[in-house]
């Protein structure tokens, strides 16, 4: 029905004296490998480089719009997503030129910290068929890897930090658009410290939000609470 929040494809171009590549992160659910590889060939081929130095991460948001190739659309659905495929595809490349032009001297450095958001969630029901639970006793990588990337100044250029859940925060009342937690996690690292955050999703195949997911159809209040910790 519309968004609530912005979605965003965001590009990082790294260059050294031998090579070049391109980190792009963007906040979608699905890519399939058809547009996928497309992307990632045409990004190669602005950049001059191989199809393996273009990496694409997708956020997994599940209040995104529906891409090409999805079985589960329909006639007019597969004709929104054709659109929306292209329209995604320029973007993209948009975001990888502008990340291209504008290169500077950086220094880089990495590191790791935790964060308490996610939750198992494969709970075995009182028939003993799996339900999408809570299993707090079950464990759960909560480290949240973090690569910056300074100028020469010590002023951050970028920040990509990542963890494994689901964005899945905005429950299913909600029909809105929407970059669900990482999406508040970018935007209180960039007004803190400066530069593009990028969310790099990790293995969160099993793992759920803490909160949301309810029935509430304005789910803003979870959605940011949980982006705050994981950017703090």
């Amino acid at each position: 029905q519309g968004y609530e929040s912005d979605l965003t494809a965001t590009a990082l171009v790294l260059a050294d004296s031998h090579t070049r590549l391109a980190i792009i992160a963007l906040d979608i659910c699905e890519l399939f490998n058809p547009l996928s590889n497309q992307i990632r060939q045409e990004a190669a081929d602005l950049l001059g480089v191989p199809r393996s130095h273009v990496m694409i991460n997708l956020s997994h948001d599940h209040s995104t719009p529906s891409p090409p190739n999805s079985t589960r659309d329909s006639a007019e659905r597969k004709r929104l997503a054709d659109i929306f495929g292209k329209e995604l595809k320029g973007h993209i490349l948009a975001a990888v030129a502008e990340a291209d032009r504008a290169k500077q001297p950086v220094r880089i450095g990495a590191g790791a910290g935790e964060a308490q958001v996610g939750i198992y969630r494969r709970e075995t029901g009182a028939d003993g068929r799996d339900v999408l639970g809570e299993v707090p006793e079950q464990p759960i990588d909560h480290s949240v890897g973090v690569v910056r990337i300074d100028d020469l100044e010590g002023n951050p250029v970028a920040v990509l930090f990542s963890y494994g859940c689901h964005p899945v925060s905005v429950g299913p009342r909600c029909h809105m658009g929407s970059s669900d937690f990482p999406g508040a996690a970018r935007q209180m690292i960039e007004k803190v410290l400066g530069g593009k955050a990028l969310f790099l999703q990790g293995c969160g195949g099993n793992v759920n939000p803490k909160w949301g997911i309810g029935y509430e159809i304005d789910c803003r209040d979870s959605k940011n609470r949980l982006g705050a910790i994981l950017a703090g």
